[in-house]
């Protein structure tokens, strides 16, 4: 499912749901302004935390109408790739790491012909490299860590911030409409920041959309004030 994301957009990340109370938090996603799911898998080499298994993915595409993004924190990709695209992954974010030495564009392509749609994920601490523009042009939006993936309470790394600056700067200078997403820490706090930046897609977890003494809706509302008033000034 390929979709028009809004302006400013807000994913909701898997990981920091309550598992144990699944079926309740996706239908209380569905009930907000979230536009799709932010599905983390992660190999225990990429960071040292194994996170989540393509059963429960199935599990979360049989019991929502909402895109899922498959965001493999991986070095193999591609049985990954093949996996996930059959549990109806609508979104693949593969990192521009684990594609060092082999041809990005064929994995993108793969990805195409499995149904999904590509999405070129960058560490908290890569910077853009001379390929970025090449590559970007032909994903549906960059995802950005702002944290190590699979952790949740870590704060912004910096850098990640000065990295969102470079690519928004690269890409508006390329006249690509690309867009970029900001994983990790996603706040009412950080929200402004990283919108500032250059993220116009933000993936809430723990500290920001599934904060429990408020619902997620009024959550995602803490958090837009700032983005809105970073936009409206652009």
């Amino acid at each position: 499912m390929k979709i028009n994301l809004p302006m400013p957009a807000i994913s909701a990340s898997v990981s920091c749901m309550d598992l144990g109370h699944m079926h309740e938090d996706i239908k209380a996603v569905e009930n907000s302004t979230v536009s799709f799911f932010h599905y983390d898998v992660v190999d225990g080499k990429f960071n040292k935390c194994y996170i989540l298994g393509d059963l429960l993915c199935q599990y979360l595409k049989n019991n929502t109408k909402l895109p899922v993004e498959v965001h493999l924190a991986v070095y193999d990709v591609e049985p990954y790739i093949n996996v996930f695209a059959a549990k109806g992954a609508d979104y693949i974010a593969v990192h521009y790491e684990a594609m060092q030495g082999q041809n990005p564009h064929k994995i993108f392509s793969k990805i195409r012909a499995l149904g999904a749609e590509p999405v070129l994920a960058y560490k908290a601490d890569t910077a853009p490299q001379t390929d970025f523009i090449e590559l970007a042009k032909n994903v549906a939006w960059i995802l950005k860590l702002t944290v190590n993936p699979g952790f949740s309470g870590q704060k912004i790394k910096q850098d990640a911030i000065k990295h969102i600056k470079m690519m928004y700067s690269m890409l508006k200078s390329a006249n690509i409409d690309t867009r970029i997403q900001a994983d990790g820490n996603v706040n009412a706090s950080t929200a402004g920041m990283l919108a500032e930046a250059g993220a116009t897609i933000f993936t809430g977890g723990t500290s920001g959309l599934f904060l429990r003494e408020r619902s997620i809706q009024e959550n995602i509302e803490k958090m837009l004030v700032p983005i809105h008033t970073v936009l409206s000034q652009n």
